[in-house]
């Protein structure tokens, strides 16, 4: 079978789940199946519930997993609906969990997806094709300051200001429909090297994926309903591939592993908090340089693990 995907870190996240018999484990980011498979060839008792929004990625998964057809439920929702989805499955415990953010590499591939800035391509990028909101949508109607915003605080691009000063300045021009409106207006515009430039598309293309997405404000909402459905010894493991996100899961974490949360101001401790996970990874781990060699987008993923502590939740 074409690979839809390619997962990165494969291994290293099946040893991280720490997979045990009978096991009810999450992979809130299905994709192609890959990490999927992977789990349930671990052992012969897990079952998973499999989370995309995707329509043509669960068309493929379960073309994938059909040998698999009895320990794997798919759902199609995003992983925002976690509780919800696993309450409707009468799911109230998990021992494991898996999320993979960011877009999978058969999303990049797919021009018609709009995911990348390499190829002649609608201005869409949706992984939920039901959703209203475009990249198309952001360019022609956002205001200046939110561009910049999401410019500046998803893609990390320094010249925000300027590229979104030119994307509203030129909109009586331009209808900002496929990549090349975007591309050939900051190609005439902005004079630089063209091994950065690249580099800038790259940013502000990921910038708008995060924008119609919502995956920064989807990431926020569901690792607290995780941390919850997760067993005492269950383990959460999340690959990122963005600095933003990167940032919120270590926050998260270390939020989920303190036991105060007073002001450092305060001479004892008086709030009572009791630590939910222990931190498995202390700092992320990256993949192999053999992974680099035959997996380039393996590039800029940080894997942390946490561990569900056998702690009365209040």
């Amino acid at each position: 079978m074409i690979e839809y995907h390619k997962p990165v870190m494969y291994a290293e996240c099946i040893e991280a789940l720490q997979i045990k018999d009978n096991a009810i484990v999450i992979d809130a980011t299905l994709g192609g199946g890959g990490h999927t498979e992977g789990i349930l060839r671990a052992n012969p008792t897990v079952k998973v519930y499999a989370f995309d929004q995707d329509p043509d990625a669960l068309k493929f998964a379960k073309k994938r997993l059909e040998e698999f057809e009895d320990r794997v439920v798919f759902i199609e929702s995003n992983f925002s609906d976690l509780r919800t989805q696993l309450a409707l499955h009468k799911v109230n415990r998990i021992d494991g969990i898996l999320f993979d953010l960011g877009v999978s590499s058969h999303q990049l591939d797919d021009a018609e997806r709009g995911f990348s800035f390499s190829k002649e391509s609608p201005l869409d990028m949706r992984m939920d094709k039901a959703r209203d909101l475009t990249a198309s949508v952001i360019l022609n109607t956002y205001k200046h300051g939110d561009l910049i915003r999401i410019f500046r605080d998803y893609g990390e691009e320094k010249a925000a200001k300027k590229v979104a000063s030119l994307i509203v300045n030129n909109r009586d021009k331009i209808n900002y429909q496929t990549s090349l409106d975007l591309n050939n207006l900051l190609n005439d515009n902005m004079k630089m090297n063209p091994k950065f430039f690249i580099k800038m598309l790259s940013r502000l293309y990921q910038a708008l994926r995060i924008e119609v997405n919502q995956e920064m404000e989807v990431l926020n909402a569901v690792l607290l309903d995780a941390v919850h459905l997760l067993a005492p010894q269950g383990r959460i493991v999340i690959e990122s591939y963005h600095s933003l996100e990167d940032k919120i899961v270590k926050r998260f974490f270390v939020n989920q592993a303190s036991t105060c949360s007073c002001p450092s101001s305060f001479p004892v401790c008086c709030c009572d908090v009791v630590a939910k996970l222990k931190i498995i990874t202390k700092k992320p781990l990256t993949a192999t340089p053999e992974e680099l060699q035959i997996n380039s987008r393996s590039r800029s993923c940080k894997l942390r693990i946490a561990e569900k502590l056998n702690t009365k939740e209040k």
